[in-house]
């Protein structure tokens, strides 16, 4: 039995939002767009902010803060779009974007470089894996799974659109 040695350090991202911040590792992000490619719908629920064309493909756009419960905010002139791919090698999941209130900061985390934080009242644990303490800087762990799931329950004609509405 062999064991794969422990990385040291994971090279991540974190994403402004609007009052909050993501961490996600870096491998997650394909790409990051202007807004000007956003089509909205104004039919979607307030956390979709709309539609990209992305290498062929359709994706929906999500307001994470919305998602997470927050009010709905309009776009800034600032805001981009972060394309996130899935890190499982063996998924069939279409990729998902995310605003951003600007472009993705690289950071190296590190053991030492984190702590764990306790969630606050209005985040909703179905979306937030964990919120953490990095250097200076609080953020949060999407549940990226959670948000595929809500994005495909949306998508999906046979999911009853009550459930989907009460979900943001």
């Amino acid at each position: 039995m062999s064991l794969e040695p422990i990385a040291k350090e994971i090279y991540c991202v974190l994403i402004a939002l609007v009052d909050d911040t993501l961490l996600l590792p870096n491998a997650a992000i394909a790409e990051t767009v202007g807004q000007e490619a956003l089509t909205v719908n104004e039919s979607e629920p307030l956390w979709v902010a709309g539609e990209l064309q992305w290498n062929r493909r359709a994706l929906t756009v999500i307001r994470y803060e919305t998602l997470n419960g927050a009010a709905h905010a309009p776009l800034t002139r600032r805001a981009r779009l972060v394309v996130l791919q899935a890190l499982d090698a063996e998924t069939t999941a279409s990729p998902l974007a995310l605003v951003a209130q600007s472009y993705p900061h690289l950071i190296t985390v590190t053991r030492d470089a984190i702590a764990p934080l306790p969630l606050r009242p209005g985040d909703d644990p179905a979306v937030v894996l964990a919120r953490v303490r990095v250097g200076n800087s609080e953020a949060l762990i999407p549940n990226l799974d959670a948000m595929r799931q809500r994005v495909n329950n949306l998508l999906d004609p046979s999911v009853d659109p009550s459930v989907v509405a009460s979900e943001g």
